[in-house]
């Protein structure tokens, strides 16, 4: 996962008008006015680091939503004037909402949502359907990366029927030539504690996707299992990978183990190549931890590529990641239940202070992250169907 620190930018702030239309006033979608000139104490409260993007979201002050939660459920309900609205506040979202509530500032005059533009929402589709090949496997989402492109196929007719999501937020390896070499290394000093380990592994066990788990299920069903994540270096999947096969291990099921999975990873060729990485290799592949190694011609990996813009604004931009999922990194996994619990990225000082927290305490976002994943949501949705793509029906869990 790639850390991009949020940079100070002048205060800059735009009325929340629209053109042609005033939908301030609508009554069924409220506007908010902020005076901009109050919120610099409040950029500095959300990035109290911004060198290590160390933050908690504590949710807002003061401001209200512009649009409700839209799941597909709330979208076949709207009207074609409810649409149209919809597309003008996705349109216009960055000068109806406080800036500064974001996780990352953006410059609302200069700034639009992701998948605006056509070639990405077609890019970002296109990659999204890959997975409807899968429709009949267990798919294992690592980490919040994928959860974008997993629920788009959820929504398109042919698309996956639901995914388990295995909160991960860390990695322990490395390689060599900036982080795309040959060469693959394990830091011990990063790797989680025992104790963190097998609080990993019951929260695994709780969701199903702990090793015996999946190997019982592969021995059943005869369709392996689909782990997907996206990969720069890919040494965060590496991690992932490295802990189940010890689990694999531990209960004596490596070899079924490994012989039951197939990695699908996304990622940009584009992207590495506007970096000025000299890539040594001719697709991206995960280089498997030492367990693994020896199976490396039984687990198949199947590497998605997308344009660089698509990537820059789904899987680098923080602020469409950090609105999708729970951060959730060793020093959390005896703190608190990702399924239960969902969080902003966190300062390690922060975890240590925290008690262990119970299930069903929600740590809550702002308005302007919770608008801007449902407009997201909203345009996502809105494409599907105008393309004939979207599912004629299904039920959100």
């Amino acid at each position: 996962m790639l850390n991009v620190s949020p940079v100070l930018i002048k205060n800059q702030y735009v009325n929340n008008t629209l053109k042609n239309k005033d939908i301030s006033k609508s009554s069924n979608f409220k506007g908010q006015s902020v005076d901009s000139s109050k919120n610099l104490h409040s950029y500095y409260s959300y990035f109290p680091n911004i060198k290590t993007n160390s933050v908690s979201f504590r949710g807002s002050e003061k401001g209200e939503r512009i649009v409700k939660d839209i799941e597909y459920e709330d979208y076949i309900k709207f009207t074609p004037e409810e649409k149209e609205e919809l597309r003008a506040k996705y349109d216009q979202f960055y000068e109806l909402i406080d800036p500064y509530q974001l996780f990352v500032f953006r410059i609302p005059k200069t700034s639009v949502l992701p998948l605006k533009n056509k070639h990405d929402i077609v890019d970002f589709v296109k990659v999204s359907s890959n997975y409807n090949d899968y429709r009949n496997n267990k798919i294992i989402c690592v980490g919040r990366s994928p959860k974008w492109f997993l629920n788009t196929s959820i929504w398109m007719k042919g698309g996956i029927e639901d995914y388990s999501l295995a909160a991960f937020s860390s990695n322990w390896y490395h390689r060599d030539m900036m982080g795309l070499g040959p060469k693959l290394y394990r830091d011990d000093k990063e790797a989680p504690t025992d104790e963190q380990a097998n609080a990993y592994r019951r929260y695994m066990h709780r969701i199903k996707c702990d090793p015996v788990s999946l190997v019982k299920r592969v021995q059943k069903t005869g369709r392996p299992i689909i782990i997907t994540d996206y990969i720069h270096s890919g040494a965060g999947l590496t991690s992932y990978l490295d802990l189940m096969s010890k689990f694999a291990e531990d209960a004596g099921v490596l070899d079924d183990f490994a012989k039951s999975i197939e990695l699908f990873t996304i990622g940009s060729m584009e992207y590495l190549d506007d970096l000025g990485y000299n890539n040594w290799f001719s697709i991206p592949r995960v280089l498997l931890p030492e367990r693994l190694e020896p199976y490396s011609k039984d687990i198949p990996q199947h590497f998605h590529d997308m344009s660089a813009s698509v990537l820059r604004s789904i899987l680098v931009d923080k602020n469409t990641n950090e609105c999708r999922s729970t951060y959730f990194p060793p020093s959390a996994w005896t703190v608190y239940n990702p399924m239960k619990y969902r969080t902003g990225l966190i300062s390690e000082e922060r975890l240590k202070e925290m008690p262990r927290v119970k299930d069903g305490v929600v740590n809550n976002y702002t308005n302007a992250m919770k608008d801007y994943r449902n407009l997201m949501n909203f345009r996502i949705l809105d494409y599907l169907y105008t393309n004939g793509l979207l599912k004629e029906k299904h039920k959100t869990r």
